[in-house]
């Protein structure tokens, strides 16, 4: 008798809270998945930023390196390896190359859409990279 008694009120708790447990459940494991999907969208938009900003570094190095290079040359560059590497598509609006007595620098900015099942959110990148000039102040770029 004792062990019957025993068993029974093991049951009981268990059975008053069922029904509260689980819609909290189902909720928390939608609450999970919405924010592993947003957090994949943003991951692979930032993913897709620093290899943006890796093939920026690759052409400033390859543009301050050697002889002088036209600008259109360095543009297309930018272009054309962001688009092998990354995946983007650029146009000569989106980059910026600016010299100074000193220094060259390459700027590229983008508006990328980050698509959510009912919102389209448009994040705004931008890449700034500075190269200082090492070879007694010539000119490397001609404009």
């Amino acid at each position: 008798m004792k062990g019957s008694l025993f068993f029974a009120k093991m049951k009981a708790p268990a059975e008053r809270h069922r029904g509260m447990t689980t819609p909290g459940c189902l909720f928390l494991l939608i609450l999970l998945a919405i924010l592993g999907f947003a957090g994949y969208r943003v991951g692979t938009a930032y993913w897709e930023y620093y290899q943006v900003r890796e093939e920026v570094r690759n052409v400033l190095t390859w543009t301050v390196a050697g002889t002088p290079k036209h600008e259109a040359d360095v543009v297309k560059r930018v272009i054309t390896r962001v688009a092998d590497e990354a995946g983007l598509q650029l146009t000569p609006k989106n980059i910026r190359v600016t010299q100074t007595a000193s220094s060259l620098t390459i700027n590229v900015f983008w508006v990328q859409d980050l698509d959510f099942l009912v919102y389209t959110y448009p994040m705004d990148f931008t890449v700034s990279l500075t190269e200082p000039l090492r070879w007694g102040g010539r000119g490397l770029v001609i404009k």
